[in-house]
């Protein structure tokens, strides 16, 4: 309990300290029109902010900006908001709750929109009901979302509502935009930035594409070789408590993980099968059935190949250097040779059969290369006897490398 104590605030103190992204240099433009330069957190919002961190100077206070206060606020070419009241679809897009209307079901909302494209076209989304929702306009016209929707025709059936392809037609007229760019024109952000681009381009308006640095998903493989600290306790049921000894083993591990394309990057999934041992023995003095106490020497051999799956958050100090937290859901894929033996007394001759556990980490990474993690592991059972309770603990020193 006192270890589960300590880890959990020892967390909490490192993500108060360090759980920031990076403020860069930005601007807001008040609800009276007045353009300040600042520096914005820049949280790589997956769908439109409510509000958002500013700052005036870089030991200024913190200030919250809101669609209230804010009617747009920026990064060079990195980000751009825009406030907007719109009409926006409320239809949910998730198979099992379409309905078998067509058309779409607005509402007015004032939100910020993220800009993709802006010109003379101009190309904005945001994210509603689980699904992308596009937005244009051109010149001094309105801001219009572009209806994409899915329904029912039956309760088998599916039909698919594109009239986008038709408000683009009608707008984007141009020579070198013909009827056959819309056709074939998909409802995603690459296609919609392409095709306002190309009308741009055509009218000699300049484009500024805000999404072109977006965020991409980056995959790591790391090998994982560590020192685990383990202990094991069991007892059967009538008979006293055994503390088995304390043991230093091996872990070695190789990680695949994942890192989300979004929020700079500072949210993973990860994979590690990892191969580890236990090895420990106990004397022990028991009464057999004539009454005589006798000593058996108990022998724990746990080795396993488990599976840990889980995520992880990032909380950058800098471009090369980060802290991170993780959890996982830890399984056993095999315990290999595992068992308990006794030399004197049969009763201890045990299958190992190791319950799930649960992982808890805090680490260091440094230029995306190397790394450095605590890692403690809940007790779990190592035998599946009713007569027996048992509990095996480990804490682990582990390095990382990626090697990708």
């Amino acid at each position: 309990m006192k270890l589960n104590l300590f880890f959990a605030t020892l967390l909490l103190a490192t993500v108060s300290a360090f759980s920031q992204t990076n403020f860069e240099p930005g601007y807001i433009i008040q609800s009276n029109g007045t353009q300040v330069d600042c520096l914005i957190k820049n949280e790589d919002w997956k769908g439109s902010p409510t509000t958002f961190v500013y700052k005036l100077s870089e030991n200024g206070e913190t200030k919250i900006g809101s669609v209230a206060t804010i009617n747009e606020f920026g990064s060079k070419q990195s980000f751009k908001y825009i406030k907007a009241t719109v009409q926006i679809d409320q239809s949910s897009d998730v198979v099992n709750n379409l309905t078998f209307e067509r058309n779409p079901e607005y509402k007015e909302e004032t939100v910020f929109l993220k800009t993709l494209v802006s010109g003379k076209a101009s190309l904005y989304f945001t994210f509603h009901e689980n699904a992308p929702r596009y937005f244009y306009s051109v010149g001094d016209g309105e801001i219009e979302q572009l209806i994409y929707k899915r329904y029912l025709v039956t309760r088998i059936k599916m039909g698919t509502n594109e009239f986008y392809k038709q408000q683009l037609a009608n707008s984007l007229t141009c020579n070198s935009v013909t009827e056959n760019n819309f056709e074939n024109l998909q409802y995603k952000m690459s296609n919609l930035v392409n095709i306002i681009t190309k009308y741009n381009d055509c009218e000699n308006s300049e484009s500024i594409v805000y999404n072109k640095n977006k965020q991409k998903a980056k995959f790591n493989l790391s090998v994982r070789p560590g020192v685990a600290f383990s202990s094991f306790s069991m007892q059967r049921r009538g008979d006293e408590l055994l503390h088995f000894d304390s043991d230093t083993g091996i872990r070695v591990g190789l990680e695949a993980e994942y890192i989300l394309p979004f929020n700079n990057g500072k949210w993973s999934i990860f994979i590690e099968p990892t191969y580890r041992s236990y090895k420990t023995e106990k004397q022990y003095l028991y009464v057999d059935m004539i009454t005589f106490q006798k000593y058996t020497t108990i022998s724990v051999n746990y080795t396993s190949v488990e599976l840990p799956l889980g995520g992880r958050h990032y909380m950058f100090v800098n471009k090369d250097a980060a802290f991170f937290i993780d959890a996982a859901v830890i399984m056993d894929l095999t315990t290999l040779d595992s068992e308990i033996t006794s030399t004197d007394e049969d009763s201890y001759d045990l299958n190992v059969s190791a319950d799930a556990a649960l992982a808890f980490g805090l680490g260091f990474r440094y230029k995306n290369k190397y790394s450095l993690q605590a890692r403690y592991h809940s007790g779990r059972q190592l035998l599946n006897y009713d007569n027996i309770n048992s509990t095996y603990k480990s804490f682990a020193i582990v390095a990382g490398y990626n090697f990708l």
